[in-house]
């Protein structure tokens, strides 16, 4: 019997199978039952005090009805159709019955439906939150629904997992995903996540890439550069594939920065390397500098002289011995060098 009860007469009953994962995503449920109400009946037991019941199948959605009343967003006195058992006896099975025979919802009809609403003119925020999901989860879900449609095919027919797909969703190049889905097909290891990235990044470079941090993300986008967003990776996962364009920025960036440093040491010249270390075939060309010699002015010259006549001095004195074998001790003259 199908009847209307307050949730606040509401209890859990022991006899639900359900032991463990009962507070799993129950921020999501309860946010899904805000927007759409309760779309699936609780099962429930009479109690010994009239009007109350206990809860045999149901526990996380009443968990969920009770945070949206503690938390306002529902009425203290809010009710919810129940499906009313007379007795106990079959509780624990109805329980089983309903949690044992669910079947979890294909990954491609998911990703199908939440691009339906975005494609009715919804924004992925406003999705997320009659969802109660994240804004993520529904643009994840969106770009799995773009994938070549070979691919998305083999999603919804269970011949790839959620995973494999996702690494082909790396990329918003359909005609590069099908190429490498075909390619992968034939391949022993064509469902390995990563082979599969690795195939379709190739001839690109990641963010954390030394010439990309180099650069810098505004100039590279700022000079028309072209990025690929990876959803199912971290914030830095991220593919830059104008790669040429990078390589000409840096070696701007980088003579420019020779050009500075040459002007402001005064060097005669700096050689810039658009590497992480310097190749050996430069190494071979580096030799030591010997510029050449000048003659000297007259001051200049007579100074050597002096000095050099000084020198000459001191090692005769030193070279004369005392008559005991020891060395006559130094003697030094004001203003000689020591």
């Amino acid at each position: 019997m199908i009847q209307s009860v307050k949730v606040k007469n509401l209890s859990l009953s022991k006899d639900n199978v359900r032991k463990s994962n009962r507070d799993a995503d129950l921020d999501s449920l309860a946010d899904n039952i805000a927007a759409h109400g309760l779309l699936q009946n609780l099962v429930v037991t009479p109690l010994k005090k009239a009007g109350h019941f206990t809860v045999k199948a149901g526990g996380r959605r009443l968990r969920a009805l009770q945070r949206l009343i503690d938390s306002g967003r529902l009425a203290g006195d809010h009710e919810v159709q129940v499906l009313v058992l007379e007795d106990d006896a079959g509780s624990a099975e109805a329980s089983l019955a309903e949690n044992f025979h669910r079947v979890a919802m294909n990954p491609a009809d998911e990703c199908s439906a939440f691009k339906h609403f975005l494609d009715k003119g919804a924004s992925a925020e406003d999705v997320a939150k009659r969802f109660g999901v994240t804004t993520r989860f529904v643009e994840q879900r969106v770009r799995l629904a773009e994938l070549a449609p070979l691919v998305f095919a083999a999603l919804a027919a269970g011949e790839i997992t959620l995973g494999v797909a996702q690494a082909y969703a790396v990329t918003p190049d359909v005609d590069r995903q099908a190429r490498v889905f075909e390619s992968m097909s034939r391949s022993y290891y064509g469902d390995n996540p990563d082979n599969i990235r690795r195939a379709l990044l190739n001839g690109t470079v990641k963010a954390t890439d030394a010439k990309a941090r180099f650069v810098g993300r505004d100039a590279y986008v700022g000079a028309g550069g072209r990025i690929e967003r990876d959803l199912f990776g971290e914030d830095v996962d991220e593919s830059w594939i104008d790669v040429e364009l990078i390589e000409q920025l840096a070696a701007q960036k980088l003579e420019a920065a020779a050009e500075a440093l040459a002007a402001e040491q005064k060097l005669a010249f700096v050689t810039p390397v658009l590497a992480t270390h310097v190749p050996y075939d430069m190494e071979c060309q580096l030799h030591e500098y010997h510029p050449p010699l000048r003659e000297l002015s007259g001051d200049e010259q007579e100074r050597v002289d002096s000095l050099s006549d000084e020198g000459d001095a001191l090692i005769r004195e030193l070279e004369t011995e005392l008559e005991d074998g020891t060395p006559r001790p130094r003697r030094l003259r004001r203003g000689s060098p020591t």
